[in-house]
């Protein structure tokens, strides 16, 4: 079943990418450098702690399992703990590198060349993503980037999306579109009023994305172009 709409292209003035799982490829680099990082202070985390935290700030993340598992003890040992994640998390980036997620570049590209704003946003720290952008020579490619320790709230907080909205200069929630992997994601671009389409190339399979508020769930952000630029919507997306 198919409705009419109009094209969504023209209603849309920034896009806000996350990063990993949605546009770059990281291997297990946090995931393993958070299990690492526990381990290393004497937690030895189960899968389903780390999946459940994927798409938040890490900061927060990390203090959130540290209280859970070390209780009064959690708030002097946060700062060395979240130390390891960063020194890991930095070591496995800089001898194993990123890469993009097919199609990633060449959907930015199509987006700046009809006029529409870029930013990304991730949980992890500056400098890391940073690392991570300069090794597949995105620095400059996008008009915004916004990072874990730029914003006072990690997701499902919307501070990351409202910044990037703000360094841009685009005040119109409703002509802002935020695509992510996480339901972190989802709930993040809800939470600024933004619309949300959520990708299959990361953490929440398909069941989990559509749980949550979205315009679209799609296979990977190459399929992006195709749902800004057709005039009718098959139901399947929604």
């Amino acid at each position: 079943m198919q409705r009419l709409i109009p094209q969504l292209l023209d209603r849309i003035d920034l896009v806000v990418f996350d990063l990993a799982g949605t546009t770059l490829r990281v291997g297990d680099y946090v995931t393993g450098a958070f299990r690492q990082a526990f381990k290393e202070s004497g937690v030895m985390l189960k899968n389903e702690e780390i999946n459940a935290i994927r798409g938040r700030s890490k900061r927060e993340a990390l203090a959130m399992l540290l209280q859970r598992h070390l209780g009064s003890q959690a708030a002097t040992r946060t700062e060395s703990v979240y130390q390891t994640f960063q020194e890991l998390l930095r070591k496995y980036v800089s001898e194993q590198g990123v890469k993009t997620i097919s199609g990633a570049g060449e959907v930015i590209g199509w987006l700046k060349d009809r006029d529409v704003l870029i930013a990304l946003n991730t949980g992890i720290d500056r400098h890391i993503a940073s690392l991570m952008l300069d090794s597949i020579s995105w620095s400059g490619i996008a008009d915004a980037m916004v990072c874990g320790d730029d914003v006072n709230r990690g997701r499902p907080a919307p501070d990351l999306i409202l910044k990037a909205m703000e360094l841009t200069g685009c005040n119109d929630a409703s002509r802002v579109l935020a695509v992510g992997d996480t339901c972190y994601d989802m709930q993040a671009a809800h939470n600024a009023g933004v619309l949300a389409i959520g990708v299959l190339s990361g953490a929440s399979n398909e069941k989990q994305l559509r749980a949550c508020p979205h315009y679209a769930v799609i296979p990977s952000v190459a399929d992006l172009q195709e749902v800004l630029g057709q005039k009718t919507l098959d139901k399947s997306w929604l």
